[in-house]
């Protein structure tokens, strides 16, 4: 039986603000330049799975949609998103990789 995937989706909300604050707050910070690559690893690794979960999500409002024009409207913007995302993905590969570059002090 399938289940919702919103609670998923609502943990790696959670997870990623928690890291953002921590980092702002000075709560959290990275102990090498090596530490930031695979951090940026680890979010290239997610924007990787962003356009496919863009692109069924669209197709199961596609087919809950009782308007065909809602639908369409959605399937649009969730396109230009998955596109968006799929530039993410190379940027955050370029970005990882560029980090294993750098040395510490």
């Amino acid at each position: 039986m399938p289940y919702d995937p919103v609670p998923l989706s609502r943990d790696a909300v959670k997870t990623l603000r928690q890291i953002s604050e921590d980092l702002e707050s000075g709560k959290a910070e990275y102990d090498s330049p090596r530490s930031a690559a695979r951090v940026l690893r680890d979010l290239h690794e997610l924007a990787e799975h962003l356009p496919q979960i863009l692109l069924r999500t669209s197709a199961a409002v596609d087919q809950m949609a009782r308007n065909r024009d809602d639908a369409t409207a959605v399937a649009r913007v969730v396109g230009e998103a998955a596109t968006m995302a799929t530039a993410l993905t190379d940027q955050l590969r370029r970005a990882h990789e560029a980090a294993l570059d750098v040395r510490g002090r």
